[in-house]
């Protein structure tokens, strides 16, 4: 069978990141949840995707043992419910940053109206170049975003800067097998990261790399994939609902997403794995 040698990086730029959560963000609202975009983890006694979500906030403010005297990045906050969560939880003061217009408005509205609201602040940046100084956060996470960093290394440089020595980064995300694939698995593959916007998923040996190289330590991978299983069937089930109205707007000129029915596959055939990078700055 012919292999994809050195798998490409997709010509994504900031503006296609941006477009993407712009115009899909009423789906995830509405469609999946008000406060998160991510998988979410099932354990055994998980009810519903709403307790998946805040199992996947707590596993962020365990890993990163926040408390009240942190200060906390959150790269890619989307609508600002993890961020949110953390202030409300932990009294930890927390940061959030998005490229998408519309994710920071949802996410500054939100702040708003909450208890916690002078622990939190959102703003429009990008986490590869951020205006914060030297040593600003105690504790860096991102969850489902650093995907979309072309080059990961450079979000990991930014956020070993960033961060005070002593300070932790939790990285959550799904993480490719292997860098050559058949045909087949990188049809899954292309169809999965156009989708979503992804340049490109990292390998989880060459995140490890990154993250040794930016200068972090004791850096621990924690396999979390099985835990979104039920996420992605569901996903992939809502996918089957939607595909008539997506095949209607090809035929008007509107791009085909099929991320959400073909990242079933992504995961069962473990082209890619979900899971967490920790690691701390000595």
């Amino acid at each position: 069978m012919p292999t994809i040698q050195n798998l490409g990086k997709m010509l994504i730029s900031n503006e296609d990141i941006i477009k993407y959560y712009d115009t899909h963000q009423f789906t995830y609202t509405h469609f999946w949840s008000p406060t998160a975009l991510h998988y979410g983890l099932w354990y055994e006694d998980t009810k519903n995707l709403p307790e998946a979500i805040t199992n996947t906030n707590k596993f962020v403010v365990n890993e990163l043992a926040i408390d009240p005297s942190d200060t906390v990045l959150d790269a890619g906050c989307g609508v600002g419910g993890t961020s949110m969560y953390i202030a409300e939880r932990t009294g930890a003061r927390v940061e959030g940053i998005t490229l998408s217009g519309v994710q920071l408005k949802i996410a500054t509205e939100r702040a708003s109206r909450s208890a916690v609201e002078r622990l939190l602040n959102f703003s429009q940046q990008d986490y590869i170049h951020t205006n914060f100084k030297d040593a600003t956060f105690s504790k860096v996470f991102g969850i489902e975003s650093i995907c979309h960093a072309h080059k990961k290394i450079d979000f990991l440089n930014e956020a070993y800067r960033i961060t005070k020595p002593g300070g932790k980064i939790c990285v959550i995300d799904a993480f490719r097998t292997k860098e050559n694939l058949s045909a087949e698995e990188g049809n899954i593959y292309a169809k999965c990261v156009e989708g979503w916007a992804v340049p490109d998923f990292a390998t989880k040996e060459g995140f490890s790399e990154d993250l040794a190289q930016a200068g972090f330590k004791k850096i621990v991978f924690h396999d979390l994939h099985d835990k979104i299983k039920k996420s992605s069937e569901k996903i992939y089930r809502q996918s089957l609902f939607a595909y008539p109205i997506k095949y209607i707007q090809s035929k008007f000129g509107f791009p085909r997403d099929l991320s959400s029915f073909y990242q079933k596959s992504l995961f069962e055939r473990k082209i890619a794995i979900y899971g967490a990078f920790v690691a701390e700055k000595i």
